[in-house]
């Protein structure tokens, strides 16, 4: 009896080799599909059971998922609705995982969770893995672009609207909503020496749109289109938009010396769109139509620590023939202190103390301390 028990937990050796807890995957996902694809004998160690072992495992590991504090996880930011999935679609979904590059798209799923878009960890289907026909299909667009196609539709924007992009035979798309002027340029023609040009990512390139949300209107269709740094920036302007039009907030703005702080502002403005600031959380970049006005936000919250959205919007604007530096500060922080008289840094504690680390100690007083 016990030698019939030994047996019927015996495993194939091959299989520790995918999935031994000691082994750590010696295989990768390339490996897998081909020796599936050579050794039919092989196909019945990679089955379901194994292949959600895999996609929890890749889950757990791949930079980008999860978000950590103090060297601890805290949250998972995408998983998987596993349980009614094929063995195709396990590995199909492995596969996507293993390829990895999520970071771009995940800091979208992240901000579009404090913004009340999403519930984290975002949770992906069958029917999200069917956007794109084969491997070579999804390999061949920009990959933050493959994985926007993959997740827009979690991502809710109110009044039963979702970020859902709409892919057209002739190669048109448009975002929110699938009607004229609502058309996305992915990886656009920009003038030599722009600052988005000289920064370009081949797997998050540049966008022109016109998609706008606008107070009582609903998402419309602008009048010139704005191009953002890349397809991820593009997708958190529009989230933020979508929230300071939607939440009760106070914001506080002055302009700066362009020299202040050692050309803090500036800099920041003038660096890669794609650099992170210290104490932010994310950034995006944008430019208005025919200028090189920049624009920049910088997010100070996340939804782990803060029950509410911050940010620091810089910008340039002519005054009189010279170039002058404006940052803002928006909050949706509950004010506290005596009276709507009291100073913006009084009634807004935190959100001034995290942009103070952001801005430095010069720019933040020309900002709080006027």
């Amino acid at each position: 009896m016990q030698h019939t028990q030994h047996q019927q937990h015996q495993q194939h050796p091959f299989t520790h080799i995918f999935v031994g807890r000691r082994s750590f995957y010696l295989l990768s996902i390339g490996d897998v599909l081909r020796l599936r694809a050579v050794c039919t004998w092989l196909r019945d160690l990679f089955r379901a059971p194994q292949l959600r072992q895999r996609l929890s495992h890749s889950l757990g590991t791949q930079a980008g998922l999860r978000r950590t504090a103090n060297g601890r996880p805290t949250i998972h930011l995408l998983t998987w609705d596993d349980e009614q999935m094929c063995d195709r679609e396990l590995l199909a979904a492995v596969c996507v995982i293993e390829l990895g590059g999520w970071g771009e798209i995940c800091e979208v799923i992240e901000l579009a969770g404090q913004c009340g878009c999403c519930q984290l960890p975002l949770r992906l289907t069958a029917d999200d893995l069917h956007q794109r026909t084969n491997k070579m299909a999804y390999l061949a667009e920009p990959r933050v672009l493959a994985h926007l196609k993959m997740v827009d539709r979690h991502i809710h924007m109110g009044n039963g609207v979702t970020f859902q992009l709409f892919e057209h035979d002739n190669g048109r798309l448009r975002a929110i909503r699938d009607q004229i002027g609502f058309e996305l340029q992915v990886d656009p023609p920009l003038p030599p020496g722009h600052l988005y040009q000289r920064h370009r990512r081949q797997h998050d390139p540049p966008v022109n749109s016109r998609v706008e949300c606008c107070l009582g209107d609903g998402w419309v269709a602008g009048a010139g289109p704005v191009t953002t740094a890349s397809v991820s920036s593009f997708v958190k302007n529009t989230l933020l938009d979508h929230f300071a039009l939607t939440h009760q907030s106070r914001t506080i703005s002055n302009d700066i010396d362009r020299h202040g702080g050692s050309d803090r502002v500036y800099t920041i403005l003038r660096q890669s769109p794609h650099a992170p600031v210290e104490g932010c959380t994310t950034t995006t970049s944008h430019c208005l139509p025919g200028r090189r006005t920049f624009f920049r936000r910088l997010v100070l919250t996340d939804k782990n620590s803060h029950s509410f959205v911050a940010w620091v919007r810089i910008w340039e604007r002519s005054n009189n023939d010279q170039v002058m530096p404006v940052v803002s500060v928006f909050t949706t922080e509950p004010a506290v202190g005596g009276g709507v008289g009291d100073a913006f840094k009084h009634r807004f504690p935190v959100t001034t103390r995290l942009a103070r680390v952001v801005l430095g100690p010069v720019v933040a007083a020309m900002v709080f301390d006027r």
